[in-house]
C-alpha cells in the first residue's frame, strides 16, 4: 500500500514483511553467537512489533475510503498541496430535474398537444440522473471492501509476534503469513483499481445527468421564448373535434387528402386509433405508410417520404400542421428555429417512424 501517513513506519506490505523476518533473523543470529536474555529480547521485538502494527492499524483506517494514490485514475488524483476536485453537485439534481418536469408538464398542457422533442429530453435527463444515481449507491460497498481487504492486510497476519520468537521462530508459519499477506496485497490492488475506474464513472455519470438535465433546461427556455408565435397559432387553429365516422378532424382530412392527392397512392394510411398517447386518439394525426410489415421501404419510397416531410413544413402554417416526424427525426412549428431533431431509439422500424411519415396537426 502507498505511504499514507507522512513520517510514520508504514510502507508497502512487502517491504514490511522483509523488514520483520529481517529483524527475527537478526534476532536468532544474536541467540546463536553469543548467550542473551531470552525473555529480555522477546519483550524487547515484541514491543517494536506491536509499534508496527499499532501504526499498521492506523493507516488501513486512514484508507478505509482512499484508493492508493498509484492505482487511482489520473483524474481522481490529488497533486501535492492542493485538494481534490469535488464531484459535481448530484445530490441538487432530483430537486433540480423535478423542477423542470414540472415545468415541462405546464408547457404541454399551455401548448396544447404533445411536445415529442422535449418529452425525450426530459426522458433522457431522467435517465441520465438515474444511472448516476445507481453508480453512486455501488460506490460504497466497493469503498468497504477496499478497506477490508486494507485492515486484513495487516491485522490478519502475524497477529501474536511474541509467539512466533518465544516459540523458537517457526519459519513454515512465517512463510506462510507472508503468502497470505501478499495475496491480501494482490486482491486490495486489484479492487482499488477497480474503485478507481468506479468513482470515475461516477463523476462521467453525473456530468452526463448534469448535461442532459441543461439541454432540458435550454430546451424549455427556447420554447419558453416561442410562446409568443405558439399562442396566435393556437389562436388560428382552435382545436376540432373528430368527424363521426373515421374518427378525424377536419383539418387532419384536409391535410392527408391533400398529402394523398400529391404523394398518392400509398399502401396504407393509419390515422384513427384508441388509446391514450399522442394525437392519433384525438383524431388529429395520421400515418402515411411508405411499406408494410415492418420492412424498410424501398430507396424510392425513402425518397418520397423525404419528399412528403417536405411539403407539409413548408405548408405547415398554412394548414395547421403541428409537428412531423420521419426517420427518427421531428421537426415542429412551435419550436421551428431548432429545425429537424434527432429523436430517442424506440426500438423498431415502424417505432422510428422509418416505414412512415407521422404527422399531427392542432
Amino acid at each position: 500500500m502507498t505511504r499514507l501517513l507522512s513520517g510514520s513506519a508504514i510502507a508497502n506490505p512487502k517491504t514490511d514483511s522483509a523488514q520483520f523476518r529481517r529483524m527475527l533473523c537478526s534476532e536468532t543470529s544474536r541467540r546463536e553467537g553469543e548467550p542473551v536474555d531470552r525473555l529480555q529480547s522477546a519483550q524487547a521485538g515484541a514491543a517494536a512489533r506491536r509499534r508496527w502494527l499499532v501504526a499498521a492499524v492506523a493507516g488501513a483506517l486512514i484508507a478505509l475510503l482512499v484508493p492508493s494514490a498509484g492505482n487511482a485514475a489520473p483524474d481522481a488524483r490529488a497533486t501535492s498541496g492542493a485538494t481534490a476536485a469535488p464531484l459535481l453537485p448530484v445530490a441538487d439534481s432530483p430537486g433540480e430535474l423535478a423542477a423542470l418536469e414540472a415545468r415541462v408538464a405546464r408547457l404541454a398542457r399551455q401548448y396544447r398537444g404533445q411536445l415529442n422533442t422535449l418529452n425525450d429530453a426530459e426522458d433522457a435527463a431522467r435517465a441520465a440522473a438515474a444511472a448516476a444515481a445507481r453508480l453512486g449507491r455501488r460506490l460504497l460497498p466497493m469503498q468497504r471492501e477496499v478497506a477490508r481487504l486494507a485492515a486484513a492486510s495487516y491485522m490478519g497476519v502475524m497477529q501474536s509476534p511474541t509467539g512466533v520468537v518465544l516459540g523458537g521462530g517457526d519459519t513454515q508459519r512465517i512463510l506462510q503469513e507472508v503468502a497470505t499477506l501478499q495475496y491480501l496485497t494482490r486482491q486490495q490492488g486489484t479492487k482499488e483499481q477497480a474503485l478507481a475506474r468506479m468513482m470515475a464513472a461516477e463523476q462521467r455519470a453525473e456530468q452526463a445527468a448534469q448535461a442532459k438535465i441543461a439541454d432540458l433546461s435550454h430546451l424549455l427556455a427556447k420554447l419558453a421564448g416561442q410562446r409568443r408565435r405558439v399562442d396566435a397559432l393556437l389562436a388560428k387553429f382552435r382545436p376540432q373535434s373528430p368527424v363521426i365516422g373515421d374518427n378525424i378532424t377536419p383539418r387532419m382530412r384536409q391535410v392527408k387528402d391533400a398529402i394523398d392527392e400529391r404523394f398518392g397512392p400509398f399502401v396504407a394510411i393509419g390515422c384513427y386509433r384508441p388509446g391514450n398517447d399522442g394525437e392519433h386518439p384525438l383524431g388529429r394525426a395520421c400515418d402515411f405508410m411508405l411499406s408494410t410489415g415492418g420492412v424498410m421501404p424501398t430507396p424510392a419510397n425513402v425518397q418520397r417520404g423525404y419528399a412528403i416531410a417536405a411539403w407539409a413544413q413548408v405548408n405547415a402554417a398554412r394548414l395547421g400542421i403541428m409537428y412531423i416526424i420521419y426517420r427518427q427525426r421531428i421537426w415542429d412549428i412551435r419550436i421551428a428555429s431548432a429545425g429537424w431533431q434527432l429523436m430517442a431509439d424506440r426500438g423498431s422500424i415502424t417505432a422510428n417512424h422509418f416505414d412512415h411519415v407521422h404527422i399531427s396537426v392542432f
